[in-house]
């Protein structure tokens, strides 16, 4: 009995040491085979991990292809003291191969791995393939937490700064926060992928264990209508006369003038988007879209364009110049110039007479003069494609005092845009057609089919076109010897432009010393290509025609004319001779 009673005892521990083996056995089998989940176990093992889509880049291909934007995949890495595989190789040797593929300094490098009381300090970023491969090869480095990142460049540096905009630092949700990369997010961001699996104990990922692994889609990109060239030359044009005037800003802009598409945009004082957090909030403002002012003397044109579309004169209408009229309510002056008793329609614009388009802009009445400003496309926006657009200030004419109607014909009391007053010349060049500005030509996705395409459209038609051609011939005298803007003539082609000297508004008046010069041009007047804004704020240094008697040295001016408008022909010739616009006036080349 005592003989089966060991037998049995015997069986009993052997089946039962079997029984466990199986069970052990077969839980591995079974977690092996991922038949359980064993995040329910080890949730610390798990890791779910967000791959950002690479943002599209943004090009011009007018004139040849040219980056403006675009992102670079980057590894960044931070290290973790405590994970370093001591079994495997030593700390000395992980420093010295991480200082070395990463070109660091090998003693910063060790005094981070010697922290062995941090985790996850930041070391370095980099785009090395080279370098990425030897740091995640496990048999010479540990001790690493390795993530994938993108970096913004801008190649071109501050080059069109503005209408590009910046993005955003944050690594882990960079989005546009200015110009285009904020206005076109949607399309230039990718689409995030994802990944879901398994670290080992030291927070390294175990491949064969990933589960979810949903690739990231680039974003697409985006193509501008501006022009590379021309832009380089109207940056470095702006720049030049924003120092010798020593203004506190300046902008320019260049139209197409059929089709409404932007074909340079500057604005200085200008940043770099790659070290935006560096410039101010003034300094990043595009004043082309969100600058308000009183446009000054280049609203005339407007006037001109609204008396003769009503037939109300023609060019050679004979005006009194006399301030102190009867039928009229507190005219502008006229400074100091002296002009005969009367001036026609064309030689008040030519001369930029304040007291006749007073007069005109009187007798026309704020109702009419107020419609013909809101068909141009003042007091709303545009509808550029760039965020933070401003509207301009265009009170209901029922608000307007009679000192404004006869202020407003000459650029008070009502403020505008830059890009309002550049389209609106632009319908003065087109035809009488106003066109809707854009400033993206296309967006292309990453399968190259075109995902977007801006096309020109006709916002209205304020003006017949043989207004339009009517104004554009008083224009003419403006550039030309005894107009108020001689120096913005172009050797070769005729100039349609006016000059504008607005007065800042200060407190509830206006300053005897800050102005915005400006001079609007159309190139060339009788078959328009191209339209040419510059304007400069507060100019304090602009050479005259005008020398002091006793020294011979030059006087300074603050005027349109003298500040702007040279700038204004230089932009002007350069961008005729490289799209190749024919001269109109090739007599003048002749000479040369």
């Amino acid at each position: 009995m005592a003989f089966v009673s060991e037998r049995k005892r015997f069986w009993i521990v052997t089946v039962l040491l079997l029984g466990v083996a199986v069970a052990i056995g077969y839980r591995l089998v079974v977690v092996h085979l991922k038949l359980v989940d064993i995040s329910v176990r080890d949730p610390r093992y798990w890791f779910t991990r967000e791959v950002p889509g690479l943002r599209g880049g943004i090009y011009s291909d007018v004139g040849g292809r040219q980056p403006f934007a675009c992102s670079v995949p980057v590894w960044e890495y931070r290290v973790d003291p405590q994970s370093v595989n001591l079994k495997r190789h030593s700390r000395a040797s992980v420093v010295h191969t991480v200082a070395e593929a990463l070109k660091l300094d090998e003693q910063k490098v060790k005094d981070i791995f010697w922290r062995v009381d941090s985790r996850y300090v930041y070391l370095d970023t980099s785009y090395d393939d080279e370098a990425n491969r030897i740091l995640t090869d496990p048999k010479r480095v540990s001790g690493l937490v390795i993530d994938d990142r993108q970096v913004r460049r801008y190649p071109q540096g501050h080059l069109l700064a503005h209408v590009l905009g910046f993005v955003s630092k944050d690594p882990d949700n960079p989005v546009g926060a200015g110009g285009i990369e904020m206005r076109y997010e949607s399309y230039l961001k990718g689409k995030t992928g994802r990944i879901k699996g398994m670290r080992d104990a030291r927070g390294h990922e175990i491949r064969e264990r990933r589960i979810v692994d949903v690739d990231s889609t680039p974003g697409s990109d985006v193509y501008l209508t501006i022009d590379h060239n021309i832009q380089m030359a109207v940056e470095q044009a702006l720049y030049d006369g924003f120092t010798n005037c020593q203004a506190k800003a300046g902008w320019a802009i260049v139209l197409d003038a059929r089709k409404g598409a932007v074909l340079a945009m500057a604005t200085y004082p200008t940043f770099e988007p790659m070290n935006y957090n560096k410039a101010g909030e003034l300094v990043k403002k595009n004043r082309c879209i969100s600058e308000n002012l009183e446009p000054g003397s280049v609203m005339k044109v407007i006037t001109a364009c609204a008396v003769l579309n009503d037939r109300m004169v023609s060019p050679d209408t004979m005006i009194s110049t006399a301030r102190n009229d009867p039928d009229f309510y507190k005219l502008p002056g006229d400074g100091s110039h002296k002009w005969e008793p009367y001036m026609s329609v064309r030689e008040g614009l030519v001369h930029s007479s304040n007291i006749v388009y007073g007069k005109l802009g009187y007798r026309l009445g704020p109702k009419r003069l107020w419609h013909y400003f809101t068909a141009f496309g003042f007091g709303k926006k545009t509808g550029i494609d760039l965020p933070g657009e401003e509207t301009g200030i265009l009170p209901d004419h029922k608000k307007w005092d009679k000192a404004s109607w006869s202020r407003a014909p000459i650029g008070q009391y009502v403020a505008v845009t830059p890009i309002q007053m550049a389209v609106a010349y632009g319908a003065v060049a087109n035809g009488g057609r106003l066109m809707k500005p854009y400033i993206v030509d296309r967006i292309v996705g990453t399968d190259g089919e075109v995902v977007f395409r801006n096309e020109p459209e006709v916002v209205g038609q304020p003006i017949s076109a043989d207004t339009a051609r009517r104004v554009r011939e008083m224009m003419l005298g403006v550039a030309m010897k005894g107009g108020t803007a001689r120096r913005a003539a172009v050797k070769g082609y005729s100039v349609a432009g006016k000059t504008g000297t607005a007065q800042m508004k200060e407190g509830k008046g206006y300053s005897s010393v800050n102005y915005n010069a400006s001079f609007i041009g159309i190139v060339p007047a009788h078959d328009p290509a191209f339209v040419v804004l510059v304007t400069y704020q507060q100019p304090e240094h602009c050479s005259s025609f005008k020398y002091h008697e006793a020294t011979g040295l030059p006087l300074y001016n603050h005027q349109g004319g003298v500040c702007a408008a040279p700038v204004f022909s230089r932009i002007a010739a350069t961008i005729a001779r490289y799209l190749g616009v024919e001269p109109d006036k090739p007599e003048e080349l002749a000479t040369e």
